[in-house]
C-alpha cells in the first residue's frame, strides 16, 4: 500500500527542474576530454566554462555557452555569481554543464558548487577530468612515482603564501605557482630538502606551447626567470628521468587556419586551430583570438582560404622565416603574397 507521500508524488507527476553536470575538461589538450564528458556536453542546454577551456574544444558543442573565467585579472563572474548562474538555468529546467579546467575536485572548487546544489535540491553528477599534474607528468615524461625512487606523491597549491604546505612525500606537485614559485621553493628548502633536489616548472601543460624549465632547488630559488600561468611545480628525484627529446617535444606544431587538417598525421604533428570564420561567434573566441598564438612554438602554418589569410594577418606583422607556410590553392597563395610578401609552398587538394 502506498504512503500518503508517495500518492501525492504520483498525483503531481514528475517535478520540473534541471540537472547539473560538474565536468573536468582536462589540463589543456582538447583530446584529453573523456568520452562521457563529450557526450554530456553535446546533450547540454547550457555550458558554463572557465578560462582554461580552449575555444577548439568549445567549438564542438551547440549549447548556449557562457564564459565564466577571467583574463588579465578581469573576472567575468565571482564564484558566488557562478553559483547563482548555475542555479538560474537549472531552475529553468535546463541540462547544465559546468565545465572546468583539469579535474573539478582538485583545486577546482567543484566541492563548493555541489554544496550549493545540495542546499537547493538540484540534481547533479560529477564527471572527473585529467588533472594538470597527470597531464604535465605524461607530456614531459616525468613520472610522479617510480619504483625505488618515489613511492609517494602529494598535490599542493601555491596559495595562499602564508599557508604553503610541504608534506612528507617523495614527489611534491604544486598547482598555481605563477606568482608564488619562489615562496614555494623557499618553503620546500626550509622544510629540509637538499638544494640539489631536482625541480621542474611546467607551463601550459599538454598544450602546443608547453614549456619545461628544469634545475635544482638551489638554482631555481636563486633564479629570476618569470613564470606565467598556468604553471605547475614538481619537486623530486623522478625529474632526473626526464629526457629533453620526449615524445611530445618530437612532434611538430602546425597551426591550421581553416579547412581539412587530415593531411597532417597526428603521430607526427600537434594541430593548433585558428578561427577564421567570417564572424567570430562567441565572446571566448574573441578573447582567444585577441591574444595571438605564440609563433615561437609553431613549426608550420596552413591556410585553407584567402579569408583565413586576411583574418590571420591583423594578429601578426610578419611570420618568422623559419616557419613553413603552406596554402590550399593559388588564390590563397596570392592573398598570402599580397599581405605577407613571401612565398609559400602550395598544397593542392
Amino acid at each position: 500500500m502506498k504512503s500518503a507521500e508517495e500518492s501525492n508524488a504520483a498525483t503531481l507527476g514528475p517535478q520540473p527542474g534541471g540537472y547539473v553536470y560538474i565536468i573536468g575538461a582536462g589540463p589543456g589538450d582538447p583530446e584529453l576530454l573523456t568520452i562521457k564528458a563529450d557526450r554530456v556536453l553535446r546533450e547540454a542546454d547550457v555550458i558554463l566554462y572557465d578560462d582554461l577551456v580552449c575555444s577548439e574544444l568549445m567549438a564542438r558543442f551547440t549549447a548556449l555557452k557562457i564564459f565564466t573565467g577571467k583574463r588579465k585579472d578581469c573576472h567575468h563572474f565571482e564564484q558566488e555569481a557562478i553559483n547563482e548562474e548555475i542555479l538560474r538555468h537549472a531552475r529553468a529546467g535546463k541540462k547544465v554543464a559546468r565545465l572546468k579546467g583539469g579535474d573539478p575536485f582538485i583545486f577546482g572548487r567543484g566541492g563548493e558548487e555541489i554544496e550549493v546544489l545540495r542546499q537547493n535540491g538540484i540534481g547533479y553528477e560529477i564527471i572527473p577530468g585529467i588533472t594538470a599534474a597527470h597531464g604535465a607528468s605524461a607530456y614531459t615524461e616525468i613520472p610522479l612515482t617510480m619504483r625505488k625512487i618515489s613511492s609517494s606523491v602529494a598535490f599542493c597549491t601555491g596559495h595562499p603564501v602564508s599557508k604553503i604546505q610541504v608534506p612528507d612525500a617523495d614527489t611534491l606537485v604544486y598547482y598555481m605557482v605563477a606568482t608564488t614559485v619562489h615562496e614555494v621553493l623557499d618553503a620546500v628548502a626550509q622544510k629540509g630538502r637538499d638544494e640539489n633536489t631536482p625541480v621542474a616548472i611546467v607551463q601550459n601543460a599538454t598544450r602546443y606551447n608547453q614549456s619545461v624549465l628544469i634545475g635544482t632547488l638551489g638554482e631555481l630559488r636563486r633564479g629570476e626567470k618569470a613564470v606565467y600561468s598556468p604553471a605547475l611545480l614538481i619537486v623530486g628525484e623522478t625529474i632526473s628521468l626526464c629526457v629533453e627529446d620526449n615524445w611530445f617535444s618530437k612532434k611538430k606544431k602546425v597551426l591550421i587556419a581553416g579547412g581539412d587538417s587530415s593531411m597532417y598525421n597526428t603521430g607526427e604533428f600537434i594541430k593548433v586551430n585558428f578561427t577564421c570564420k567570417g564572424a567570430v561567434e562567441s565572446e571566448h573566441e574573441r578573447m582567444e583570438n585577441s591574444e595571438p598564438l605564440d609563433l615561437d612554438y609553431i613549426d608550420e602554418i596552413y591556410f585553407s582560404s584567402p579569408l583565413c589569410v586576411r583574418n590571420f594577418q591583423p594578429f601578426y606583422a610578419e611570420i618568422p622565416a623559419r616557419i613553413i607556410v603552406t596554402v590550399a590553392d593559388e588564390a590563397t597563395l596570392a592573398e598570402y603574397g599580397k599581405l605577407f610578401g613571401g612565398d609559400a609552398a602550395t598544397i593542392m587538394h
